[in-house]
């Protein structure tokens, strides 16, 4: 019950983060330049994900003994 109360309580804190980060590009006279750079940020979020992605299928991808093989 204790895991299932902090991870509720993380996803109202993030929540509440994202909420107000919205709040503040809508209210903020430079809100085309953080959209910019926060379009950066996510880029470079993204290659690293799918890189990582990409090396964790490579390592993945060992041959695999036949059962028969295993038991002799």
């Amino acid at each position: 019950m204790k895991s299932v109360d902090s991870k509720l309580l993380l996803g109202l804190v993030v929540g509440a983060a994202v909420g107000a980060a919205v709040g503040y590009l809508a209210a903020t006279d430079k809100k085309e330049q953080l959209l910019d750079e926060l379009n950066n940020v996510v880029g470079k979020v993204k290659e690293g994900f799918n890189s990582a992605l990409a090396k964790y299928k490579e390592s993945k991808q060992e041959p695999v003994q036949p059962a028969e093989n295993i038991a002799e």
